[in-house]
């Protein structure tokens, strides 16, 4: 079985010689042989069935080169067939934002969207071109997963269970593992995975950068894979799988004598410091409860997300006032410098938990 690109040329002649002198397509077979009226082609990875009878309107042709002579060329050939000539997609590159913002993404008017595989997908952050990804996804219910052994050239990818639990397999890491509510996964570039399973209506944060990055399958490898090797390096980069169940808990004091709980994650260091994820909490003092006041880096933050894992607090922004936040919000502050990172969670509920995920304004030095 074999399929064909049927393209129709009532100018047969002239629409044969375009393919094969224009644009270089080998003739594979042509027929009658007396006054011909179709014409098998092939060439750069396509099959063309050109068909003088067919009664089909024009196609285009999108050709992905890296000649910058031929960038934004086009060519028409006598059949109305249009050749258009553009960057490879990994090259592209797109004008993104980068006006600072401070918005909370509101749990009770999310905005889900369909995605493939029945998820649904919440954009996180407002609206605008950044150059990062911020999603929560839901699979509902319980079962196999149509996923396939694929991987992904994001700088940095990190993927959060917020509830219900998944298997997962990934390249070099041994057996598929049950990833739980809590958990938390860096998935260096490139690194081969497959989501098996999904149970109890599982649903995930993922962090992406750049927002332009591609997915790719791997149609040879098939996961697990014989080699396991935990601390191999992908790019510079190590997988990590942090579980909720090993993860402690220190208190940490800001500058201005105040104090709250984090756990963390090793994201950072896995990452080479590409980005961190970490858990915060209020502390506890008799019977009141500290302020959670995000500590400032040692480089400001191009990324800052907070999504709140469970409680309620107020969310203090100096610049724009106070709103109470409940679980399930999703607070971000894109493009801001330490002077502009004025959020702080104040009155917090005991219950009160954030997830925080930081990307720095500058790449790490190697």
């Amino acid at each position: 079985m074999k399929f064909h690109l049927v393209i129709a040329s009532p100018s047969f002649d002239e629409g044969l010689a375009f393919f094969l002198d224009e644009l270089g397509f080998t003739l594979e077979r042509i027929t009658p042989s007396e006054n011909p009226s179709l014409a098998i082609l092939t060439g750069f990875g396509i099959s063309i069935c050109l068909d003088k009878n067919a009664e089909i309107g024009p196609v285009v042709i999108r050709v992905s080169t890296e000649d910058p002579d031929l960038h934004g060329l086009e060519k028409t050939g006598p059949n109305g067939t249009k050749i258009i000539y553009d960057l490879n997609p990994d090259e592209k590159t797109y004008p993104m934002s980068e006006e600072p913002s401070i918005a909370i993404s509101e749990g009770s008017s999310a905005h889900w969207t369909d995605g493939r595989a029945g998820m649904k997908y919440r954009n996180l952050l407002p609206q605008g071109n950044w150059n990062y990804i911020a999603s929560q996804i839901k699979v509902p219910g319980s079962g196999p997963v149509p996923d396939w052994v694929h991987y992904h050239d994001a700088q940095f990818q990190i993927i959060y269970c917020y509830k219900g639990s998944a298997k997962l397999v990934y390249e070099d890491q041994g057996d598929p593992f049950i990833f739980n509510a809590g958990d938390c996964v860096l998935q260096p570039p490139y690194i081969r995975h497959q989501v098996l399973e999904s149970y109890d209506g599982l649903e995930v944060i993922e962090i992406v950068t750049p927002a332009n990055h591609s997915t790719f399958s791997d149609h040879t490898m098939n996961l697990p894979n014989d080699t396991h090797h935990p601390a191999r390096y992908f790019e510079d980069q190590t997988f990590i799988w942090d579980k909720a169940a090993n993860r402690q808990w220190h208190s940490l004091e800001t500058a201005n004598g105040s104090s709250h709980e984090i756990a963390k994650t090793g994201i950072e260091i896995a990452s080479a410091r590409n980005g961190d994820v970490q858990l915060l909490r209020p502390s506890r003092s008799g019977e009141t409860l500290s302020d959670i006041i995000p500590s400032p880096q040692q480089v400001s933050s191009k990324f800052t997300l907070w999504f709140v894992l469970s409680g309620t607090a107020v969310c203090d922004r100096s610049s724009s006032g106070q709103q109470r936040i409940y679980e399930n919000d999703a607070i971000s502050a894109l493009n801001t410098h330490e002077e502009g990172m004025d959020v702080v969670f104040r009155n917090p509920s005991s219950d009160f938990s954030l997830l925080e995920v930081r990307i720095p304004l500058k790449p790490p030095e190697n």
